[in-house]
Formats: structure tokens, C-alpha cells, sequence
């Protein structure tokens, strides 16, 4: 009788494990199997347990005493060695790169280099690059980690992790890797994942998108308020079971409806280059979202940074409200109501060891008298009906913001900005690393912006966030524009078509 993944002990099973921090339990008796060459997606809002089971794995936190865990049937101790002893692999959101150093050397680091003796920079280059050219993944090794997308360095890592990992009992740890993927990338790693699924080795899949959880899982835990609420096939779910699973209420439609309501031009762009950005002109009315999509190093991961001033402007003009705003000079893009909310939020975004209150002052402080100052309590002052009107959570001015789930740290940011009286919004990733419930939210205050006023442009790897979100989706392609999208016509498959499709001319179209 042939032994079936049912016959056989779990690849990876955990049980009793908890976690205290300062008299606050993160993790209540979590329990979880994962079985031989499954998919195991793990969900829950920011704030569940999910960092903390997944750095408990790794080895970063020790859970309180009690725990047990096996690997095919063995036991070993849940602490600093259990991935070295499982045969954990993992790729976290800090995604463990150093910047000043290349690809190949990045692709190297926890791993071994080929050979037995002395290998030159040229044959390890080389060497690394083969690699990435056969999961085809067009990255230069020679290239610095710092001169690459977020979304390129999130490949890297993925085929770091592949490649060097162990081999065929392996388990593989994937924590919100898609973040920063267009969708033409995402499909890329997710034939890469089935690949290894084939060869015997299970995947713990950590994700926001649901998405992701019916196109790749078998079966999904969800964590709720550190606990584990369930653990199901996913072919018995649907997309609103999942979510009532998640958020242990029923949710209202996760894009809230909006009309397009646009004045005049307030943020335009006229023969924008820089980084991929070979040619692009466009324009954002008073009261208009409109969408930025593309590929990889289509050059639509650019756009804001060029608009804000924190990447080099080869070229072009931006102008707001008519007047031209400085090239490369963040602080002027400021003065003139510009405001950035990055898609790194927390390497380019917010100061974690900062407080609430500080992190939404910082760009505009609003002090009173002949000296300009303002004192704490003022500042929390100030600061309070933001925190409130946008829903963070703890509502405690004085919180480190580092101890903030993503969602509310996002919160923060827009809030930040609304506070300082800005009403051009460069929003990247808003929502990346963010759960259904706070995504909600992020989309009402981007509403309750545009209403105002405000104009928005918003890029995002998300086609179904482009497509329901924005009056209008702007198709970037080998630097230029490759269509603009209305939104009665902005689908998802849409998009994606427009994304793939070949320019249709050298020239850049104005919008």
C-alpha cells in the first residue's frame, strides 16, 4: 500500500506556542501543521500574530515556555536553531539586502560560492547571473541592490532563497513577497513556487491578497487577535468566507464607490525623464485619481519619485497650480502642496522609533508666538483630531510608531500629509503589507482627499486597485505612455493587456 501526504508526519507542526510582550500576549496556543508539498497560505489583519509567529520560526523572538515542534515526525526545540534544523528558508519584508553591495554578492550572502579555491568578481557575476537569467528574472548581477526597484530586489531575494535553500525537504517561508510585484511578476513567481511545490518541498505563503490565496493555496490558517480562528482547504471557500474568517464580522465592499469629480489641471508634467522614464507628459485635475501601472522597469515605479523630486530629473518640467516646481528638490515639492507617500514606508516613510505625534508634524510643524514653538502638549493637541479622523489605532499620540501595525503606520502617513495642507497626493503602494480591513480605510481618507480637492496620483502594482480606485489608469511601457485607461473601460485583464502589449510607437502620448 502506497504511503499517501495523509499517511505522512507533517512537514513542519507546531503547538502551544505563545508570546508575551510586556504583559501583552501576541501569540495565544497557536497551533499549525504544515503537510508535505503544500501551499499552506497564513492570513490575518496586521496586528494577528503573524510577524511574530513568522519571527518566532526564524529564530528572532523565543516564545514562552510550553511550545513543541516537529519536522517530519522529529522533534526539535522551538527557538534560535529550529531553522537551521528544519531546513527554514525565508524571505521576510525586510527582504535582507545591502545596498552598497551587487546582486551577485547579495545572491551569496547565507549561502556558499561556487568552486573550491579562489573565484574572481568576473566568474561569480557570471555565475550569479545564469542563475537569474534561468528563472528569468532580467536583473544584472554586476548592478548594485541600491540602483534596483523594490520590486527587483523582491526577485532576487525570491531566487536567492531558491536557489541556495536546501533541497528537497525543504520548507520555504514566504512573508507578503508580491508587495511591490506588477502582475506580469507575480505570475513569474508563482510558476516558480508551483515548480517547487512539484519537487516535493512546502511552502508557507504569507499574504494580504486574496487573490493570491485561491490562485496558489491548498489549504489557509487564519489568525485572529493572536489566536488561530481556522484552518480550511481552500476549496471550500469563496472570497467573502474568507474575509468574514478574517475580520470575524462580515465586510462591506472592500472599494467604496465613488463619482469622478474633477476641476482644473493641478499637478502637471510635461517631457518627464529619469530612471526608466524615457518621455512622459500627463496632467491631474482638482478632485481626480488617476492611476500609474506598468511592469518592472516600465518606468512607472519612477513617475512619483520624479514629481517629488527625490529621484534625478533627466528632463521635463513639473509644474502645481501653474507655477514650475524645482527639479531634485523634495523640500520646494513641499512648499508647493506636494505631498509623497512612498511605497518603502519603512525605510523612506516614517522614523519607527519616533512617536505618532512626531511622525505627523515632522513635515510642517505649526508653532505659535514670535519663536515658532510648540510644546508637546500643543503638538498632541494638534495632532489628535488627524489621528482620530483617520482612524489610527491605538489612538495614543505618545505610541512609537515602530510598534504600529503597517496598516496604521500607513494611516499615519496620509495623515501626516493632510495635516501639513498639501493637496497634490503621489501615493505608492498605499496599500502594500496592508490588510482588507485597514485597506478600506486607506481608501476612504484617498477619497475624502479627492473630494476636497486634492489631486491624486496613485501608483500601484494592484491592477484591481487601479482599476476601481482611479477615474483614469495610465499604462506605462518602456518609458513612455503606452495608453490611458478611462475608468468605465479599466479592468483588470485590461490593464494587464495594455502592460504586455508592445508600444505602439516611440512617441510619448499626453494625457
Amino acid at each position: 500500500m502506497s504511503t499517501t501526504v495523509a499517511d505522512r508526519p507533517a512537514a513542519l507542526s507546531v503547538r502551544g506556542l505563545s508570546k508575551t510582550f510586556q504583559g501583552q500576549q501576541a501569540l495565544r496556543q497557536v497551533a499549525l501543521d504544515l503537510q508535505p508539498g503544500e501551499i499552506h497560505c497564513l492570513l490575518g489583519q496586521n496586528g494577528s500574530g503573524k510577524s511574530t509567529l513568522i519571527k518566532i520560526l526564524a529564530g528572532y523572538h523565543t516564545p514562552d515556555p510550553g511550545s513543541e515542534a516537529s519536522v517530519f515526525g522529529t522533534e526539535v526545540e522551538v527557538g534560535p536553531h529550529m531553522a537551521e534544523k528544519s531546513g527554514l528558508r525565508f524571505i521576510h519584508q525586510d527582504l535582507g539586502m545591502i545596498d552598497s553591495l551587487s546582486v551577485a554578492d547579495n545572491m551569496s550572502l547565507g549561502g556558499s560560492f561556487p568552486g573550491r579555491f579562489w573565484l574572481s568578481d568576473r566568474q561569480h557575476v557570471r555565475h550569479s547571473q545564469a542563475i537569474l537569467d534561468s528563472y528569468g528574472v532580467k536583473v544584472d548581477a554586476a548592478a548594485t541592490i541600491g540602483e534596483l526597484s523594490l520590486a527587483a530586489r523582491t526577485l532576487v531575494a525570491v531566487v536567492r532563497a531558491l536557489h541556495f535553500g536546501p533541497a528537497k525537504d525543504a520548507i520555504l517561508v514566504l512573508d507578503e513577497p508580491t508587495a511591490a510585484l506588477a502582475e506580469a511578476d507575480k505570475q513569474l513567481l508563482f510558476t516558480l513556487l508551483r515548480e517547487v511545490q512539484a519537487r516535493g518541498q512546502t511552502i508557507l505563503y504569507v499574504t494580504h491578497l486574496l487573490q493570491e490565496v485561491f490562485e496558489l493555496g491548498d489549504r489557509v490558517t487564519i489568525l485572529r487577535n493572536g489566536s488561530v480562528v481556522a484552518t480550511r482547504p481552500l476549496a471550500g471557500l469563496d472570497h467573502d468566507s474568507l474575509i468574514e474568517l478574517i475580520l470575524g464580522r462580515k465586510l462591506e465592499a472592500l472599494y467604496p464607490d465613488h463619482e469622478e469629480s474633477a476641476g482644473v489641471a493641478v499637478l502637471q508634467a510635461e517631457h518627464l525623464a529619469g530612471g526608466n522614464v524615457k518621455d512622459l507628459s500627463l496632467s491631474v485635475r482638482a478632485g481626480e485619481i488617476v492611476g500609474v501601472v506598468g511592469l518592472m522597469g516600465s518606468g512607472a515605479e519612477d513617475v512619483p519619485h520624479l514629481l517629488f523630486g527625490s529621484r534625478p530629473r533627466a528632463a521635463g518640467v513639473v509644474r502645481v497650480d501653474g507655477r514650475d516646481v524645482p527639479p531634485d528638490a523634495p523640500a520646494a515639492s513641499i512648499r508647493a502642496g506636494i505631498a509623497f507617500s512612498p511605497g518603502e514606508r519603512k525605510r523612506l516613510a516614517v522614523l519607527g522609533e519616533w512617536s505618532v505625534r512626531e511622525n505627523i508634524t515632522l513635515p510642517r510643524l505649526k508653532g505659535l508666538g514670535r519663536l515658532r514653538w510648540m510644546s508637546r502638549r500643543a503638538e498632541g493637541r494638534d495632532v489628535a483630531p488627524y489621528v482620530a479622523k483617520y482612524g489610527v489605532h491605538p489612538r495614543d499620540p505618545e505610541m512609537r510608531l515602530a510598534s504600529l501595525s503597517g496598516g496604521n503606520q500607513q494611516k499615519v502617513v496620509i495623515a501626516r500629509w493632510m495635516r501639513s495642507g498639501a493637496h497634490v497626493f503621489l501615493l505608492e503602494e498605499p496599500t502594500a503589507g496592508v490588510d482588507v480591513g485597514a485597506k478600506r480605510a486607506i481608501y476612504d481618507a484617498i477619497l475624502q482627499a479627492a473630494a476636497g480637492g486634492s489631486a491624486i496620483l496613485l501608483m500601484t502594482s494592484d491592477f484591481d486597485e487601479a482599476a476601481s480606485m482611479c477615474d483614469r489608469v495610465l499604462v506605462l511601457r518602456d518609458g513612455v505612455l503606452g495608453a490611458s485607461v478611462p475608468r468605465a473601460e479599466a479592468t483588470t485583464d485590461r490593464l494587464l493587456g495594455e502592460s504586455i502589449s508592445r508600444s505602439r510607437s516611440k512617441d510619448s502620448l499626453h494625457v
